[in-house]
Formats: structure tokens, C-alpha cells, sequence
């Protein structure tokens, strides 16, 4: 049978536990009556309408996923697939994302190599920053004296993609490693397999229909910010309500390694929804009710898929325990690329 590293699954709880006290600490900062009384304003309805926004990007995003599968010549059995997707967001909560990794350690029982599995995560964190940074742009049509932050993600992310499309980066990479030995020639090998599988997942005839999958898979998060938010007469219209979530998740990406944004994308959500003209209750209240809906949300659905995989999946020949050390050196830390 399959155990997670107690490591992990103790890292998990922690940063779960801490989370939970900041959201406490964000609601005690807030007047409590208004915070209740925002809350039963938004309703039921509007909280079950942005679960199933949320449950949308999921769908889209492993439909990109498979066809990642399908291009690298790797076939996996779909309902299995769906539970090895899911089960990665059960560590969602982890410093730059870097437990979504397991899904290699799964995909790994299923032929699929553990450079492949991680060249496929790159890719799909790479794509999701290119989604997002188009959606945070929507925030321009209102607030244009953010336009500088948007601008350096951009140059940023254009840096990156030269640099990744470059033919001779992996060669690069690997002379690098060289000069140093060891793990530095490991992980700078590991390194160039993992941008070779990359660029050819990025060819521009894949290129433009799975970020087109992304801008609206990431979206429909966006647009769920906005369905809180329309509960409230002064609420933003829909355009600076997605550009809200993507600025928003562009911060917690920024902040590498706090699990998986907290604290930044919060801060940054109820501080753009404040200067949108929301009173702190209504914002604090639309931030809450907007992580509950997406991010712990994601948690409980990878929770239960990755249990599932544990004790009724079947692990198949050579299954063993999940374990950060059975990754070589450097893979984990791949999985870390900013969402």
C-alpha cells in the first residue's frame, strides 16, 4: 500500500493550521457584525456558483494536462489520470507549490519518467503565469498606476520564454554543471532534460490552444470574484474583477515560497477590492469566501483524490512509499516554478 512522507503530510497540516489563524486574524481586524452581515449577503447561491467556476478551471486544466500526456507519447488511463491530477492540489499548500510533485511519483507507475512528469508541470506553471499575467492586464482598464507591476511580470516572463526557447540552453546548462561536479552536475543535467521536454511541449502549434485553455480555465476563477463582489452595490464590474484575481494571484506567485500565496494574494485581493470602493467587511468577506472557493476547495478535492490513490487506486508493480527521497536531487525544487 502507498503512504505520503509524514513530512509532507505534517508540512501540510501546518501550513493549513497557520492559514486557518491568519484568516482568523484577518476576520478579528474587520467588524465582525459587518463581516456576518456581508457574508449572508453574498448567500449560498453565489458561493455554490464560484464552487462551480472553480470545479470549470479544474476540468479545463486537466483536459490540457491529457493532451500534454497524448504529446509526449505516454498513455495513462483516464479516470487514474484524473485522480494523479487532482491529487496534487492536495499539497497545493506548500512552499512554491512544490508537493504537486507527487503527481510524478503516480505518473512513475505508469511508465511515464520522473523528468517527463516534472517537464510537464514546468510547462503548465509556465503557461498558467502567461494566463494570469493576461488576466491582472484587465486591471489596466481601471488603474493604470498599476501598470508598472504588470509590466515587470512581463518582462519577466518574456525574458524567461527566450531563454527557454534559446537551442543552445540545455547545452549551457549542462557545461555549467560540469564546472561544478556533483549535485550541481545532476541537478544541471536533470535541468536540460527538463527544458528539452518543455520546449517541445511549447511549439507554437500547441502553444496557442492550451494558452487559450489557461486564460479561460483561470478565468472562470476571475469571473468567480466577481459574483461575490456583485452582491454588494459598489462592486467592480466584471473586467477589474478578474483583473483583481490575476494581480492577486500574481502576487502569491511572486512570494515563491509561501505556501501557495498566503498571506500575499489575500492582502493584495482585499486591498484592491478596497480601493474599488468596498467597505473592509465587504472585501475581507469576498477574499475569504474567494480562497474557500478555490484554493480549499482544491485542497479537500486533491485530499480525497490522493487518498483514493492510496488505499483504493492500487499502485500496481514496484509501488512503494511516497517519499521526497525518492526523487533525485533537484526535481522537487522544479516543481516550484510560480503558479
Amino acid at each position: 500500500m502507498q503512504r505520503i512522507s509524514p513530512r509532507w503530510r505534517q508540512g501540510a497540516i501546518t501550513v493549513t493550521v497557520l492559514a486557518l489563524v491568519g484568516y482568523l486574524v484577518m476576520s478579528a481586524m474587520s467588524d465582525g457584525r459587518r463581516l456576518m452581515e456581508a457574508g449572508v449577503a453574498i448567500g449560498w447561491g453565489r458561493l455554490a456558483a464560484v464552487l462551480l467556476l472553480s470545479v470549470v478551471n479544474y476540468a479545463l486544466r486537466f483536459w490540457r494536462w491529457q493532451f500534454y500526456l497524448g504529446w509526449l507519447g505516454h498513455g495513462v488511463p483516464a479516470g487514474r489520470s484524473l485522480l494523479i491530477y487532482l491529487s496534487g492540489f492536495a499539497l497545493t499548500v506548500s512552499p512554491g507549490k512544490a508537493g504537486e510533485a507527487v503527481r510524478c511519483l503516480y505518473l512513475r507507475q505508469d511508465g511515464v519518467p520522473y523528468a517527463t512528469g516534472l517537464a510537464m508541470m514546468f510547462v503548465e506553471r509556465l503557461i498558467d503565469l502567461v494566463a494570469i499575467l493576461v488576466l491582472a492586464s484587465f486591471i489596466l482598464l481601471a488603474r493604470q498606476d498599476l501598470s508598472w507591476m504588470v509590466g515587470l511580470f512581463g518582462i519577466c516572463l518574456v525574458l524567461g520564454l527566450a531563454v527557454l526557447h534559446h537551442r543552445h540552453t540545455p547545452e549551457m546548462l549542462s557545461a555549467l554543471g560540469k564546472r561544478f561536479g556533483g549535485r550541481v552536475a545532476t541537478a544541471a543535467d536533470w535541468l536540460s532534460t527538463t527544458l528539452m521536454h518543455a520546449r517541445g511541449l511549447l511549439g507554437w502549434g500547441r502553444l496557442v490552444p492550451i494558452l487559450l485553455i489557461a486564460i479561460v480555465s483561470w478565468g472562470a476563477e476571475g469571473v468567480g470574484v466577481w459574483v461575490l463582489a456583485a452582491a454588494f452595490p459598489a462592486g467592480p464590474d466584471l473586467a477589474l474583477s478578474i483583473g483583481v484575481y490575476g494581480l492577486a494571484i500574481l502576487a502569491g506567485a511572486a512570494a515563491v515560497f509561501l505556501p501557495a500565496g498566503l498571506g500575499g494574494t489575500e492582502a493584495v485581493m482585499t486591498g484592491l477590492l478596497l480601493a474599488a470602493g468596498l467597505a473592509l467587511p465587504e472585501a475581507v468577506a469576498i477574499t475569504l469566501i474567494c480562497r474557500l472557493a478555490t484554493l480549499w476547495f482544491a485542497v479537500a478535492v486533491g485530499a480525497a483524490a490522493l487518498l483514493w490513490l492510496e488505499y483504493r487506486g492500487g499502485g500496481g508493480e514496484g509501488a512503494r512509499d511516497m517519499n521526497a527521497s525518492e526523487i533525485p536531487q533537484g526535481k522537487i525544487h522544479q516543481g516550484e516554478a510560480s503558479q
